[in-house]
């Protein structure tokens, strides 16, 4: 079968591989479509800080499949079914699998990251990362769900607290920022987009931003609110923005952090400390938090912007969204 496969810094290439056996406890899944994440970018030109990736390694930790065959000791699967993946899957048994935060389990063998993932025809995947896709979401957009709307949903509502009426800002919206502005809005809140692209802000004010600014225009001490910014999130994470995060919020706010444009950062100490503002981090989102985002597309109170491709274009996407030239999301289909 043909994978999308990682074979160290800058060598990622499309090559014939035998298809996968599901082990005990896993299902293979037929993969119906795979999202393209900035973090197969980071991998593929070793933008992690040295974090360890397994080689040769299939990406594709945005996956949205269909089972065709059960490993030993799986019985709860249906097969000819459609399920999106967990990507951080999760053992089950630890403090945080038992108290709902699986996304930090320490156990996790993420999918498309440290084990193969969907850039394939076939994937093998635990059966505890399968959610069944509702029938009213389309194939891409449940993979994409799976980290593009799951990790928006979890730094807005989990680890920012959204709340209605809160103002808030969203830096950098292009796939996760994006679906972020729409979340934002729908659960009540006043949302300021900000990012350097027009295109991406004109489709950030079409999905519910009720300002939209380029963010060298801003005036982090006048933000053009018409209420204070509780709540920033930066889907963008390089310097410059993780700064303006922590100017633009109010007192006592919270600053979330998702974005990996660099793995370093200022902190404005004086401030943060003197005002109470909280600087948090946060990964990906929880299997619970995965069903709940599922539900939200099929009720179409969130639509992800996805464009579907062959994967054997892969490699010319790649390129295309480390060039800044992919508005929303891009899925492959095998």
């Amino acid at each position: 079968m043909r994978a999308a496969r990682y074979f160290g810094p800058r060598d990622f290439r499309l090559v014939e591989v035998e298809r996968p056996v599901p082990a005990r406890g896993e299902v293979l899944l037929r993969v119906r479509a795979a999202g393209l994440c900035h973090s197969d970018l980071h991998i593929i030109y070793d933008e992690l800080g040295g974090y360890p990736i397994p080689a040769p390694l299939t990406l594709g930790h945005e996956i949205c499949g269909e089972a065709v065959e059960l490993g030993e000791g799986v019985s709860d699967i249906e097969l000819g079914r459609r399920y999106a993946v967990f990507g951080p899957v999760g053992c089950g048994h630890c403090r945080y699998c038992r108290s709902g935060r699986d996304n930090l389990c320490s156990e996790s063998r993420w999918m498309g990251i440290a084990r193969d993932g969907g850039y394939a025809e076939y994937v093998t995947v635990p059966a505890q990362a399968l959610v069944p896709v509702p029938e009213r979401v389309g194939d891409a957009e449940a993979a994409v769900a799976t980290d593009a709307v799951l990790t928006s949903y979890h730094a807005l509502v989990t680890v920012g607290r959204l709340e209605p009426g809160q103002g808030v800002a969203v830096i950098g919206v292009g796939g996760l920022g994006l679906n972020a502005v729409q979340i934002a809005s729908a659960l009540g809140a006043v949302v300021l987009a900000l990012d350097i692209d027009e295109r991406k802000l004109e489709l950030a004010r079409q999905h519910g931003a009720a300002v939209v600014l380029d963010s060298r225009q801003l005036d982090p001490q006048k933000p053009p609110l018409d209420r204070p910014i509780s709540l920033v999130a930066d889907f963008v994470g390089n310097d410059q923005t993780k700064l303006l995060a922590q100017q633009l919020v109010e007192r006592g706010g919270r600053v979330v952090l998702v974005g990996l444009g660099s793995v370093g950062g200022p902190l404005a100490a004086l401030r943060d400390i003197a005002e109470e503002i909280a600087v948090l981090g946060s990964f990906w989102g929880t299997r619970l938090e995965l069903a709940t985002v599922l539900d939200l597309i099929a009720r179409g109170i969130v639509r992800p912007r996805v464009e579907t491709h062959p994967l054997d274009e892969i490699l010319t996407w790649v390129e295309r969204l480390r060039a800044g030239a992919v508005e929303g999301r891009v899925a492959f289909v095998p």
